[in-house]
């Protein structure tokens, strides 16, 4: 199966949550694991989606990751879902 992990954490690599998401990958050995790290990369993300968008369409498994303490998305993450829809990327299969 292919996973693919959007970090929504503006932390990027230093995120928490997505060291909850590396240690899924390390005991689920026999899926591939890709990642975005969307809030820290948003910027370049905006400039050119099409990266993004055939990681996503390659994915079996979305997990979005983000930092619950505030109990809200990250702007960088709602951006990002944004482009999914401006490219009209539909999500439904």
């Amino acid at each position: 199966m292919n996973i693919l992990v959007i970090n929504g954490s503006p932390a990027g690599d230093n995120s928490i949550t997505l060291q909850t998401a590396l240690y899924i990958q390390k005991y689920f050995q026999k899926h591939s694991f890709s990642f975005i790290n969307a809030g820290r990369s948003i910027r370049q993300i905006e400039k050119d989606f099409s990266e993004s968008r055939k990681a996503i369409e390659k994915a079996d498994l979305l997990i979005f990751c983000y930092p619950v303490y505030t109990f809200l998305v990250p702007a960088q993450l709602h951006r990002f879902i944004e482009l999914m829809k401006e490219a009209g990327m539909d999500l439904s299969e």
